[in-house]
C-alpha cells in the first residue's frame, strides 16, 4: 500500500504574517493546538498574485523570552522550511524531514499551501498502520 502525503497531512492550515505578534500567534497556535505556523505575504504583481513563504514558526521558536512588541519575523525559523508536494510519498517525505533534520513541512499543491506534516503525524500514521 502506497501512502501519500494527502492521506494523513494536516489541513486546512493555519497562516500568520511576519508582522503578527508573537503574543497573538501563540494564543493562536495554543487554541488550534497546532504545533507550526508557515509565514507568508503575497507578491502583489498587475498580472498575478503569488504567495512567498518566508519561513515557519514553531513552539519551539515561540517559546523564547519575548517581548510583547517582538513579532513572529523577529522568532521565525527562515532557513529551514522545506516543502513537500500532496502527492508525495510517505516513505519521501519521512526520507526528506530525516535528510534535513526538520520536523515540520508545508505541503503544496499547484503553488498553494494544502497542508502541513510533522514527525508527529509519522506517528500517528504508523499507530494506525500496524506493521506487525
Amino acid at each position: 500500500m502506497k501512502i501519500q502525503v494527502k492521506d494523513f497531512m494536516s489541513a486546512p492550515v493555519i497562516t500568520a504574517k511576519g508582522e503578527n505578534s508573537v503574543i497573538e500567534v501563540r494564543a493562536l497556535m495554543k487554541d488550534k493546538g497546532i504545533n507550526a505556523i508557515p509565514i507568508i505575504s503575497y507578491s502583489k504583481d498587475i498580472l498575478d498574485t503569488e504567495m512567498i513563504i518566508h519561513g515557519i514558526v514553531t513552539t519551539t521558536d515561540m517559546n523564547k523570552d519575548v517581548q510583547e512588541s517582538t513579532t513572529v519575523e523577529d522568532v521565525m525559523t527562515t532557513s529551514r522550511v522545506h516543502v513537500v508536494h500532496v502527492n508525495s510519498s510517505a516513505n519521501a517525505a519521512a526520507k526528506m524531514m530525516l535528510r534535513h533534520d526538520v520536523h515540520h513541512m508545508v505541503v503544496m499543491d499547484e503553488g498553494n499551501i494544502v497542508g502541513m506534516i510533522s514527525s508527529l503525524d509519522f506517528v500517528k500514521l504508523v499507530a494506525e498502520y500496524s506493521l506487525e
